[in-house]
């Protein structure tokens, strides 16, 4: 999937924004001791309040001897002080603020951020900058905070340890190298957090936490008047501080001429991948002022006009644009290839960057995407009445050094456009795929030859200070004796569906009334459920379901699954990939297939007046399904098979299956199998999965009459016969089991649980996820903050109506030694939940059900969601017509019976997983 990150931050903020009563506004202020505060009234906000302090300081600015110790600074600033003699934490949790959902915080590279969201909302403003004045006093951390709070930096480490973190390692040492961010992830490396000193912290502290080197957010409904007099009385008398000289030259990467490659490798690994990056000097598109509109803008043209290209080739390529530095910027190429032919995915990169070069822009495309970015720029002229749009917002200007978006300064950007043209645009493009510096990183399996000759980076010559790499060596975009990119409409003359006339019909249907839903049974046994609803917007959200997976399959199944991935994504016959992939954006359709064990669900989204092409699409796949690319996919999984097998992933996977249902899942015997595989049998079982009876759900403001003839013309005659379901069954009874296999220094602990339950009610089922939100609380509160053991816990309640039950997880690291002591606490707290629900957490979560459904009325997906559970359990849409009284339900006494659904003890099964080598 195509990844691009506008450069542009006006543009990179755009959102739709709800018409509501009231005008958002913006006020910024600077107190007398150097704090700057922002403050954004957000009209429909209502009681909610949002708050973020930024400290500017991060990992980047620790000295050799303070790895880690900005992140450990961040803990410490909870623990216990003069004014918060049991803790900042404690406090908080004891006056009811979750950690997480209340109150959280992080620290990256260039800041340290903390993050507020009271439970009482604007009444405890108050409150909320008492917090942020302990956090910006002095502070005296001792070593007995330190040594408990150490325990959970080591669980927060520890979770950090995953296949995909250590990747992203290294190809971000990679990608900053010479930087000071290029040394270590922000948490710093293990030995580092070892022999970190509460003093270390201390001085950090008094070193960079002064009230001039902070910025504060608050946003919410307000009155900015009144609200800037409570942050001066709240935040006033902070003192500032003498802020240290950075060198910054250490914080950006260190660019030098010529092409580098390096490697990205782990055990676990078992993709290969690749990524051809362009690293130059962009000083001007990160400054402020007319200057920064106008070199962002730019920045979003030349961007848009890659991104636009690189789709038009079909290839399946990814581009990303983004800072690197606070004056570097980087263009980067992605793609996926066969294992062991690296050189021939960094041809396609290059041979795809040498036909970017001979597509100059045009005058008239720039002036089509001009005109677009102009009516977008004018529509969200104003600040959003939203809350969640608001934060992102702040997150994204004022609190990244860039002015907030207001009307003026909306303007000052729109007056920006006419100054690009053509040629500049082509220009920017020559400047960033000309860049001196480049980097080829390839991530391949670590048993994998290395192909590519390795520049080792230190030793290439750095470019003086100041130096532009971009300048040497620019190409010229060929702009004579080019022909023009294919566009959509010659594409669509090279491949087009075959309009079918079907020879299905209905064999009987009806219509609810009240909640405007309309039911088909088509002859070939599928089922059509059709909701009319004005939130669709234009647009038809389809969801095809069929209640048999993998699993038919039998021994097969692992073909089943490799099937399922290989042709859902493949061209029709008589189309390139371009092709089709031109056609589905042509047609503006949003299409997802999804296999699991037990069910298939296709997801697509599409205007209505396209809703031929989607139903086309969707026939195809069922009735004439291709296998392309089904070679490299083999070879893909070939060699995935064994490291996955011997990985920590693939052997913990493999002791879950055990412990849930007894026996492992089908898996290939070796890599000869796989490799044995051909297109034809890709075909056997894709026709196998897709042969059972499907039911349709689709939300759409149009009346059904409307839409059924198109329906039963594509669908009614898709060929199905009834088969029975094949499932796993769960193991009954309770069980622990023990498997020292883990590659870090703790023990995983992974617990399931299920039960019967056959009375499904609306209510139960909106239920469900709130008192998963009260058990994550109170488990977090204990394994974390009282344990000091843990830092990820996550719990799941899981409604499986299909089978009548209900499953549930609970996942959490600690360390091996307090691993059986933290499980039974977990469980006990399980246990006790139903009992321990109090009136005021019952009369929290039925608020928290009324502010979320206010939001999910407006999502047509969620619309969608809820009438396949509805039809799937009950056959009608009752589902529907109870939400209006559904937070009614939500009582104190209602709580605690439900609750009981969320763990058994009688088929409770535990796996931890211990250090390999303790």
């Amino acid at each position: 999937m195509l990844l691009i990150r506008f450069l542009l931050l006006g543009i990179a903020l755009l959102f739709s924004i709800a018409v509501q009563a009231g005008r958002p506004e913006y006020f910024e202020g600077r107190l007398d001791n150097g704090l700057v505060y922002h403050i954004f009234n957000v009209p429909s906000a209502g009681r909610q309040l949002v708050l973020r302090l930024q400290v500017n300081v991060g990992a980047a600015d620790e000295e050799d001897s303070e790895e880690g110790i900005a992140h450990i600074t961040e803990h410490m600033v909870f623990q216990s002080s003069a004014t918060f003699p049991q803790g900042l934490s404690s406090h908080l949790s004891a006056d009811g603020w979750q950690m997480g959902r209340h109150f959280n915080a992080q620290t990256g590279y260039r800041y340290t951020r903390y993050l507020l969201i009271p439970p009482r909302g604007r009444r405890q403003l108050d409150e909320a900058l008492a917090v942020y004045r302990q956090i910006l006093s002095p502070q005296n951390f001792s070593e007995r905070d330190w040594a408990q709070e150490r325990q959970v930096i080591f669980a927060e480490w520890r979770q950090q340890q995953t296949l995909q973190d250590r990747l992203n390692r290294q190809y971000d040492a990679l990608l900053h190298q010479g930087a000071r961010s290029a040394r270590y992830a922000p948490i710093g490396r293990l030995a580092a957090i070892e022999r970190a000193k509460a003093d270390t912290a201390n001085r950090f502290h008094h070193k960079w936490y002064g009230s001039n080197n902070a910025v504060l957010v608050v946003i919410g409904d307000l009155n900015l008047k009144k609200t800037a007099a409570t942050i001066e009385e709240a935040l006033g008398r902070l003192n500032p501080v003498v802020l240290p000289q950075r060198n910054l030259a250490e914080y950006e990467p260190k660019l030098s001429a010529g092409e580098h490659t390096g490697y990205v490798k782990d055990k676990d690994n078992a993709d290969s991948k690749l990524a051809l990056v362009y690293r130059f000097d962009n000083a001007l598109s990160q400054s402020n002022g007319v200057q920064g509109h106008y070199h962002r803008l730019l920045d979003n043209f030349a961007a848009y006009m890659l991104h636009q290209r690189i789709q038009a080739s079909g290839e399946a390529v990814s581009l990303k644009a983004g800072n690197i530095g606070s004056r570097t910027g980087s263009l980067s190429l992605h793609t996926d290839f066969v294992p062991g032919d690296d050189e021939a995915g960094l041809k396609r990169l290059k041979n795809l960057v040498a036909t970017l070069k001979q597509q100059p822009v045009t005058a008239e495309e720039t002036a089509a995407y001009r005109k677009t970015l102009y009516n977008h720029l004018l529509a969200v002229s104003d600040l959003p009445d939203d809350l969640i749009a608001t934060v992102k917002l702040a997150e994204e200007s004022v609190l990244a050094d860039k002015p907030a978006p207001t009307k003026e300064v909306r303007a000052a950007e729109r007056s920006q456009l006419y100054r690009i043209d053509a040629a500049a645009v082509n220009k920017r493009i020559s400047e960033w795929l000309a860049a001196a510096d480049s980097l080829v990183i390839i991530q391949v399996p670590e048993d994998l030859p290395e192909k590519l000759p390795t520049n080792h980076l230190t030793e290439q010559s750095v470019m003086p200070k100041g130096q532009n790499p971009s300048k040497k060596t620019m190409p010229v975009l060929v702009e004579h004796d080019v022909k023009k990119p294919k566009t959509v409409q010659s594409a669509m003359q090279a491949f087009a569906f075959p309009i079918h006339n079907g020879t299905g019909t209905v064999v009987s249907e009806n219509y609810d009334n009240e909640n405007k839903v309309a039911y088909l049974n088509l002859n070939n046994g599928d089922q059509i459920v059709l909701l009319q609803k004005d939130v669709a917007r234009g647009q038809v959200y389809f969801k095809a379901v069929s209640d048999t997976g993998y699993l038919q399959a039998g021994d097969a199944a692992w073909q089943a699954q490799l099937a399922g991935k290989v042709v859902s994504v493949s061209a029709p016959e008589g189309a390139s990939d371009a092709d089709f992939q031109r056609w589905q954006r042509q047609h503006g359709i949003e299409y997802r297939y999804h296999l699991t064990h037990d069910s298939q669900i296709t997801d697509a989204r599409v205007a209505q007046a396209e809703l031929a092409s989607l139903l086309q699409l969707y026939r195809q796949q069922q009735t004439a399904p291709t296998a392309k690319h089904w070679r490299d996919a083999v070879e893909r999984a070939a060699v995935r098979l064994p490291i996955y097998l011997r990985s920590v992933p693939g052997k913990q996977e493999l002791e879950l299956e055990l412990l849930r249902y007894g026996k492992p899942e089908s898996r290939a015997q070796s890599s000869n199998d796989i490799r044995a595989l051909t297109e034809q049998d890709f075909i056997k079982q894709w026709r196998q999965l897709v042969s059972k009876p499907v039911r349709y759900y689709i939300v759409s403001n149009m009346p059904s009459e409307k839409i059924k003839p198109l329906l039963v013309q594509y669908l009614a005659d898709i060929p199905r016969q009834n088969i029975g379901n094949s499932y796993r069954n769960l193991l009954e009874g309770t069980t622990l089991r023990r498997a020292a296999i883990n590659d870090t220094h703790s023990t995983d602990i992974n617990a399931w649980s299920w039960q019967p339950f056959y009375d499904w009610t609306p209510d139960t089922s909106e239920q469900i996820p709130l008192l998963v939100n009260l058990a994550n609380a109170r488990l977090k509160e204990a394994l974390r903050r009282r344990s000091q053991s843990t830092y990820s816990v996550k719990f799941t309640a899981m409604p499986k109506q299909s089978y009548n039950r209900v499953e549930s997880n609970l996942f959490f690291s600690t360390a091996p030694e307090k691993a059986s002591e933290a499980w039974e606490q977990a469980q006990q707290i399980l246990q006790h939940l139903p009992e321990n629900i109090t009136k005021a957490e019952a009369d929290n979560l039925q608020r928290l059900f009324i502010e979320q459904e206010a939001k999910r009325q407006k999502d047509p997906e969620v619309w969608l969601e809820r009438l396949a559970a509805s039809h799937k359990h009950y056959g009608d849409a009752r589902y529907l017509s109870r939400l209006p009284q559904l937070h009614r339900t939500i009582i104190q006494t209602r709580l605690r019976q439900t609750a009981k659904l969320l763990w058994s003890s009688q088929n409770a099964r535990v796996l931890l997983v211990d250090p390999a080598n303790p």
